[in-house]
């Protein structure tokens, strides 16, 4: 009887000890690469880049324009992010993007990159710059007194930016904020139709809908398929104030096509109201708030827009100069 119970109190220790082993790693932080495509949050990651309003209408040919400014995008708690320290995340950054009219009918978009710094700061791969995205943009139809004036934009995000918390083998929610760093280090495609109306001398409207499909970086460690297909929509309100002010009221964002990407759906209300001191240029003062879970909370910033007509500024120097030979 005393051998039966000895044993009777070894079986017993032995199982607390096993069950507090159990326990203690069924409630241990992740310490490794686990989230996955269903669970990645691609609208912190990517939803401000493919929620950028645009129009249907041209400049000439010849026309330039380069758009830089500094924004701010802060949300105070990150979706599925467990550990205190990551749940909030502010990132700042500076836009470079270039815009040409090499004819009537095409514009040529390249967002050079957005140079950015992200809080908490964890190291040297906290800041950097974005993946550059090339679009062009065609006229299909011009404005009609019925009908808007249409334009179809296709383009391309590469894969520069990389995704360094991957890398790192810490892209979980326990460890980082769930994003996967600078970038996904995979491409992504855009389609996107845009139609503008203008409505009496002061005021217009604008809409778009199109398909982004989105690499899903963590093909890195071997989840998911390879991509998350977005639909990116919005609608654009624009009413001239005076000579100098222009009012714009917009929601936009990206909805995810597939149930199987939960954190995707990207959606924010945005007013902006834009400065023209002179004829080419545009200053314009920009403030968000998120519509969804996924969204940055707010975004304020203010961007400043320089134009200039390469192919006037030529005929002007070739007439200059006509006129000093004769």
């Amino acid at each position: 009887m005393r051998l039966i119970s000895e044993m009777r109190s070894v079986f017993i220790a032995a199982s607390v000890f096993i069950l507090s082993i159990l326990t203690g790693a069924l409630r241990a932080d992740d310490t490794t690469n686990t989230i996955s495509r269903n669970n990645f949050n691609f609208g912190h990651q990517l939803g401000y880049i493919y929620c950028r309003m645009d129009d249907a209408y041209f400049k000439g040919r010849g026309v330039w324009r380069f758009e830089t400014g500094f924004a701010t995008q802060y949300t105070s708690n990150m979706p599925r992010v467990r550990n205190p320290y990551w749940k909030e995340r502010t990132m700042l950054y500076i836009p470079l993007y270039f815009e040409l009219f090499p004819s009537d009918n095409i514009a040529l978009q390249i967002e050079l990159t957005d140079l950015f710094i992200e809080f908490p700061y964890f190291d040297i791969t906290s800041m950097g710059g974005k993946s550059p995205r090339f679009k062009t943009k065609i006229r299909l139809i011009s404005e009609r007194k019925y009908f808007p004036a249409t334009a179809l934009t296709v383009g391309v995000k590469f894969s520069s930016a990389k995704p360094y918390v991957i890398w790192r083998n810490d892209h979980n929610y326990d460890e980082s904020n769930g994003l996967a760093g600078a970038g996904t280090g995979v491409a992504d495609y855009m389609l996107l139709f845009t139609f503008s109306k203008t409505i009496g001398a002061y005021t217009s409207l604008h809409s778009h809908v199109g398909l982004v499909p989105l690499g899903s970086p963590v093909e890195e460690y071997g989840y998911g398929s390879r991509q998350a297909d977005e639909i990116p929509y919005g609608f654009s309100f624009r009413h001239r104030i005076s000579k100098l002010f222009t009012a714009r009221i917009e929601i936009c964002g990206m909805y995810n096509a597939l149930r199987a990407t939960e954190l995707a759906h990207y959606s924010v209300v945005r007013t902006q109201l834009a400065w023209n001191p002179k004829e080419n240029h545009y200053i314009t003062l920009n403030i968000e708030h998120g519509l969804t879970e996924e969204s940055d909370e707010w975004s304020a910033g203010v961007f400043a827009k320089f134009e200039w007509n390469v192919k006037e500024r030529k005929e002007r120097r070739e007439e200059d100069k006509e006129g000093f030979y004769r």
